[in-house]
């Protein structure tokens, strides 16, 4: 009698369990939902139920399922087994973002997908998933901590830029790479960092003092796992002083990371055991120094693709350290304490609104995106070229993408700032940045090669823009021989470009390396010297001059350098 009890409380215990549908993932995957007791669990992965069913009998207890008998498993394991494959009922989401026409977050799924939409996310990080959560109002949000970014640039810049992930699908410009807010420690970096964090959500327990933000300490060693867990979001990364125990090792880790951030793929493994996953996002760091000068303090070497891919944001000018409008502040570290604990009292209501919206128009907002983007980009050619270096285009894309986020977000009603006082914001950003000398060629310190590049660059660019001689002069002693990036001549069938000492000192500075450079193309036939540490000789550039007055000294260089082949060295 007491083996037919057994075996009765048994078959009760597996009957309560009931499996309701099946759906499939983004790659496919089969799933399996079922219900015990009239409460469902989430689905679970028929593929990890064949390997190890364990966590399928763990959700069943917590929901209140009691077969604790090896048979009692057995029997839920067989029905399993016995099920013929349906047509999929529900579809899964296993990442961040959008899934078709619906945006997913850990909790809450906005816009509807064609069939029910469940998630799944236990391939990621959940301390990272944990913080996507809310706390007070919107109007709390604008009234505390929006209303303090008005007339600071780059407080308008980070709040705008939290609000790109989502539109990252609508646009045709860069999908990834970031930003990197630069300056003296105890400026207000990481509150703007945080402020932009607050858009998203914010840390519990210890982590809540950073608010949204990750720190370089935590994640350099696993950045792929941290980008996977901020698809289509924003990744905030704070402190890259905090990225290795020596300044070799941070430019290491900086470089890495921002190279694999960029790539937007993991890398494929032998142990992945489906097809490696991708992320979608910009980032945001914080430092102390700008990428070049923390890769040269590591004696890594950084080019303009590398810059190309996080791009520096200094602090502005005459300013309270990030702050040029304190709002009745008495200092900078008085408002950096209030924002940084308004960040955690506030946070999360933006984007969820934000999304709200634009899951609703998600048909219509390319033509808006693209048209904002294109309007920041007519501004940015607008303003006065007065510069020390020309924008990188993916750079500047990323700016027109943020420029047409935060419009975006002002026409929702969800930031409190016009469009015009955004534009203005962000074009402060990369005009300063762009006004800043470049740091490469205030040294000596980068490679013959790098400059060799830079100088075929520009040539290569700015080619057409020189004034070719044999068409027009200059008069002189009226005209400025470096008001034209250059001059062009045929002599005998072999083509040259002059440049003045201050025009090529622009582009190659004028160190060790600047004259190596002139040492390697004299020795290759590329660049004329007429004495011994010489590279300059005489060229007939004006007109209207007397006796020597037509002359000017200026570097000779060959149009074949534009080739950039070496001779060939014959043993």
């Amino acid at each position: 009698m007491k083996t037919n009890i057994k075996q009765s409380k048994s078959s009760n215990a597996a009957s309560s369990v009931a499996i309701i549908g099946e759906g499939l993932d983004e790659w496919g995957n089969r799933y399996i939902k079922l219900q015990v007791n009239g409460s469902d669990i989430p689905p679970f992965k028929v593929a990890d139920l064949v390997t190890d069913p364990t966590q399928l009998f763990a959700a069943l207890a917590n929901a209140g399922w009691n077969g604790l008998t090896r048979k009692a498993r057995d029997e839920v394991l067989k029905k399993l087994e016995e099920r013929k494959r349906k047509a999929p009922t529900f579809k899964v989401a296993t990442r961040l973002g959008w899934n078709g026409d619906a945006f997913v977050l850990p909790d809450q799924v906005f816009g509807h997908s064609k069939m029910p939409l469940e998630i799944v996310l236990g391939g990621l990080d959940q301390t990272m998933l944990a913080k996507y959560r809310t706390r007070g109002s919107l109007t709390d949000w604008q009234d505390k901590i929006a209303t303090l970014c008005i007339n600071n640039s780059r407080l308008i810049f980070s709040v705008c830029l939290a609000f790109t992930g989502p539109i990252l699908r609508f646009i045709d410009g860069p999908k990834g790479g970031g930003f990197q807010l630069c300056g003296d420690p105890e400026t207000g970096k990481t509150t703007a960092a945080m402020i932009a964090g607050s858009v998203w959500g914010c840390h519990r327990g210890d982590r809540r003092e950073k608010g949204f933000t990750e720190t370089w300490n935590s994640t350099s060693g696993k950045i792929e796992v941290t980008a996977l867990a901020h698809r289509d979001c924003l990744l905030l990364l704070d402190e890259t002083k905090l990225a290795g125990t020596t300044a070799q090792k941070r430019a290491e880790a900086v470089t890495s990371v921002t190279f694999t951030l960029a790539e937007l793929t993991e890398k494929q493994r032998l142990t992945n055991a489906s097809s490696a996953r991708s992320w979608r996002g910009f980032f945001y760091s914080t430092s102390n120094l700008t990428l070049t000068k923390l890769a040269r303090e590591g004696n890594i070497e950084v080019d303009d693709a590398g810059r190309g891919r996080m791009g520096d944001i200094r602090l502005p000018d005459q300013a309270h350290g990030i702050y040029e409008d304190l709002h009745g502040f008495e200092s900078g570290e008085g408002c950096s304490d209030a924002l940084q604990c308004r960040c955690r009292r506030y946070f999360g209501t933006p984007i969820r609104a934000y999304l709200r919206r634009l899951v609703r128009e998600s048909n219509k907002v390319h033509q808006f995106l693209h048209g904002e983007r294109k309007f920041y980009r007519d501004a940015l050619k607008a303003k006065p070229t007065s510069t020390h270096r020309k924008p990188l285009n993916r750079n500047s894309g990323r700016y027109a993408t943020t420029f047409a986020a935060g419009s975006l977000a002002s026409r929702y009603g969800i930031v409190p700032w016009s469009r015009k006082q955004i534009l203005r914001a962000i074009l402060k950003c990369e005009l300063d940045q762009l006004r800043q000398p470049d740091e490469n060629l205030d040294t000596g310190r980068p490679s013959v090669e790098t400059l060799r590049s830079k100088l075929v660059k520009f040539l290569s660019e700015n080619k057409n823009a020189f004034m070719k001689l044999q068409a027009k002069r200059p008069q002189h002693g009226r005209d400025d021989i470096n008001a034209v990036p250059g001059y062009r001549e045929k002599i005998s069938g072999q083509r040259w470009f002059y440049l003045t000492a201050k025009q090529l000192g622009a582009i190659i500075g004028t160190g060790d390396a600047a004259r190596q450079l002139k040492q390697a193309l004299v020795a290759e036939g590329l660049l004329i010297q007429k004495t011994i540490g010489k590279f300059v000789i005489q060229v007939r550039i004006f007109r209207g001059g007397k006796g020597n007055q037509n002359y000017a000294w200026v570097h000779a260089i060959k149009e074949t350098f534009l080739l950039n082949k070496r001779p060939k060295v014959i043993d």
